[in-house]
């Protein structure tokens, strides 16, 4: 779930293109933050393959190569298809967490849930495939956007993963990141 401090970090943290498209290239601060803060504290980084088409497709408007990254460091992984039958526990299954994130997105956009991208829907449910064959016990999301923040928060709320899959956004992740670096 979103907090306003997030203390500890997730060990393992599912990136959004809007994250990446914020954070800026390796002349900002925040970039640099950020993978300083992913090197010194053993952070590993995903990237789902809905973020990894939008990096595509904005290629040029993201200086960064994060797919590149993904190949040539050890820190950041792509992952792979979404199992939507995967759940733990109790919780619901990954398929049933995306469905339900996307038709959230969708009122609070006011799109139909067809017509919207599952990229952000998706996030979720990779979070659940990662706390299922990981030794991760918590993931977080790290996005820049309001709506999907909220929509995935109320997807969470009172089941399973909640507070098992935390949803930060970049100011809130950058200011704990500075304050734990010194």
């Amino acid at each position: 779930m979103s907090e306003d401090h997030p203390s500890p970090l997730p060990t393992a943290l599912v990136l959004d293109t809007s994250f990446l498209r914020t954070i800026g290239g390796t002349d900002s601060s925040a970039y640099q933050i950020f993978i300083n803060y992913v090197q010194t504290e053993q952070r590993e980084l995903y990237l789902t393959s809905g973020v990894v088409e939008e990096l595509n497709e904005q290629r040029g408007y993201i200086s960064i190569d994060w797919v590149d990254r993904a190949d040539t460091t050890e820190w950041i992984t792509l992952l792979g298809d979404l199992q939507p039958g995967v759940r733990i526990h109790d919780g619901p299954r990954a398929g049933d967490v995306m469905e339900r994130a996307q038709e959230r997105l969708a009122k609070f956009e006011q799109t139909p849930p067809d017509e919207l991208r599952k990229t952000d829907a998706e996030l979720p449910a990779m979070a659940v495939m990662l706390l299922g064959s990981t030794s991760h016990d918590s993931v977080g999301i790290l996005m820049d956007d309001r709506n999907a923040e909220r929509a995935i928060d109320g997807v969470l709320k009172n089941t399973y993963y909640e507070g098992r899959i935390r949803v930060l956004t970049i100011w809130t992740v950058i200011e704990h990141m500075e304050s734990q670096l010194g």
